[in-house]
């Protein structure tokens, strides 16, 4: 028999995947300790369309809440190893289903904090514009 069955290739799909969202997330957190005014190259492209006074206010956000930042990193590498660990045979199906809720979880919030982070930006930088318009006297 194969020793490769389709339930251990989407195993062996999903813990690749987390892998790789493993070494993104890690760059990221490093690049940040290391170099903190200047966003990784994948944040970047992913703001890339936002106005330079946003993507300013954004990095500067992402520095003033790092520790919440790099704990939803943690939680989310955390829930991809417990996945990982919980995918070797013998397959026990309800375990890898939780810790894929887990995963999707902890992504979810990691999305959620990056977002809010991004909102805030945005609203701060608007706020600034208003306020520069409405002394300059071009307020729309």
């Amino acid at each position: 028999m194969n020793g490769f069955t389709w339930p251990r290739l989407v195993l062996l799909g999903v813990f690749v995947a987390s892998l790789l969202g493993n070494f993104f997330s890690l760059g990221y957190v490093f690049k940040q300790e290391r170099d903190a005014p200047v966003m990784s190259t994948l944040a970047e492209g992913a703001f890339s369309t936002y106005p330079d006074d946003v993507r300013t206010e954004f990095r500067r956000l992402l520095r003033e809440n790092r520790s919440q930042t790099i704990q939803a990193l943690r939680e989310l590498r955390g829930a991809r190893r417990e996945l990982a660990s919980v995918s070797a045979l013998p397959l026990k199906e309800a375990e890898v289903r939780k810790a894929m809720a887990d995963v999707r979880n902890a992504t979810d919030a990691l999305q959620r904090l990056m977002q809010d982070l991004l909102l805030e930006a945005l609203r701060s930088t608007d706020r600034a514009r208003g306020g520069a318009a409405k002394q300059s006297g071009t307020l729309n």
